[in-house]
């Protein structure tokens, strides 16, 4: 077992989860899916067992959850849902293939989210692969309104067969073309999805180092990156984006785009903030419209991140010259974050560019672009629609 491991399971304080239920010796997936109030989970469980069997066993951990303030019907769902899941464990029954429900109704939090149920199913998760001695084994996340592909086990399991690989993000897609053109939802759920692949796009056109997706629903990484990156957070909604973060610095990424995850287009209140809010927001408003940052807002930020090599081999004289030639907002907000502060240590703790690099994104990381695009389209920049961005974007992809 790999020391961060140990230690991380050492200082661990949720609750083990799966009691006496023995892990199949050889098992190198294990697929985790928090379930609050989900009474059609049986069609995600049943797209993964109707999925394509991987070469080595596979563990589905379902844990149905609720909060000691849950309201009483959502407690008669998740039994009913718990005791359907106990009947298709039995069912589908194999050393090669277990479906493991796990359940509690007693979470203590202000409200309800993925992030500590999330969280206890990748301990879960981890302390199932110390048991084995697998750090390597492949944690796999999704929700309980998703279905996925035939070959989504398989083609995790052969993404991981690459030993440098250490987290996977995955293809996704809410599917909506059931419903009519003219739906809200279907008109809400697009522009969302079209937000989200415009933010994709933007962070790799700027030139960010680790510009892929961070849904909650698809991605997985091996277990000793887990114990690593310290494990889950606990919040009520972003836990996947901050935990990402973390782990993405730690090793090789792949996105994988020969399966895809189909999560459920719906309108939520559960959490502060998300696809489900999104959604809401914009039927509730009665304003099918998505607005976001500005592609300038990005073709600003494209300039700093060009100069990264020049900013290790120059002064301090000839950076303060560089920053003045940067449009005037990003000046601001560089000045306001002390930019010069952090370049001057940086600089002065590294050896080479390589390493210049790395703890440059360190600082100028996915949440300080965050905080910038929000300053910035404060006073100085205006949203825009996120259909003419998106076209912009995709314009300079395909030169």
């Amino acid at each position: 077992m790999l020391i961060a491991t140990k230690r991380y399971l050492e200082k661990l304080k949720t609750p083990v989860l799966s009691g006496n239920k023995v892990i199949s010796v050889g098992t190198e997936t294990i697929v985790t899916i928090p379930c609050y109030n989900e009474p059609d989970i049986h069609k995600t469980i049943q797209s993964l067992i109707n999925c394509e069997k991987p070469d080595c066993p596979v563990e589905i951990l379902v844990l149905v959850n609720a909060y000691m303030h849950s309201p009483q019907q959502v407690l008669e769902v998740n039994r009913q849902t718990y005791s359907e899941l106990q009947s298709l464990a039995e069912k589908y029954y194999s050393d090669s293939f277990k479906i493991i429900p796990l359940y509690t109704e007693q979470l203590e939090a202000r409200c309800t989210g993925a992030g500590i149920p999330r969280k206890m199913l990748m301990d879960e998760a981890l302390r199932r692969f110390a048991s084995i001695d697998k750090d390597n084994g492949i944690i796999v996340s999704l929700d309980a309104d998703c279905t996925v592909d035939k070959n989504y086990l398989r083609e995790i399991e052969m993404t991981f067969r690459d030993e440098e690989i250490c987290v996977a993000t995955i293809e996704f897609h809410h599917p909506v073309e059931h419903l009519a053109t003219n739906d809200p939802l279907r008109q809400s759920m697009e522009l969302y999805e079209l937000y989200l692949h415009y933010f994709h796009k933007a962070l790799k056109y700027v030139g960010y180092p680790y510009p892929y997706y961070t849904i909650g629903s698809a991605m997985a990484f091996r277990a000793s990156v887990y114990s690593r990156a310290g494990g889950m957070g606990k919040q009520a909604a972003g836990e996947d984006f901050y935990f990402l973060q973390k782990v993405f610095p730690l090793g090789k990424t792949k996105h994988i785009d020969t399966t895809k995850v189909y999560p459920a287009a719906r309108f939520s209140d559960r959490v502060p903030f998300g696809t489900g809010p999104a959604l809401q927001k914009m039927v509730s408003e009665n304003k099918i419209e998505k607005m976001t940052y500005s592609f300038e807002s990005f073709q600003a930020l494209k300039s700093l991140f060009d100069k990264i090599d020049t900013l290790y081999s120059c002064g301090e004289s000839d950076v303060n010259n560089l920053l003045v030639s940067f449009p005037d907002f990003l000046q601001e907000f560089l000045q306001l974050d002390h930019f010069m502060e952090h370049w001057s240590e940086i600089k002065s703790n590294v050896s080479n560019v390589h390493f210049f690099r790395k703890r440059f994104f360190h600082f100028f990381n996915a949440f300080k672009i965050v905080k910038y695009l929000n300053f910035v389209h404060q006073e100085k920049l205006s949203l825009k629609d996120v259909r003419t961005e998106y076209e912009k974007v995709l314009k300079i992809e395909n030169k």
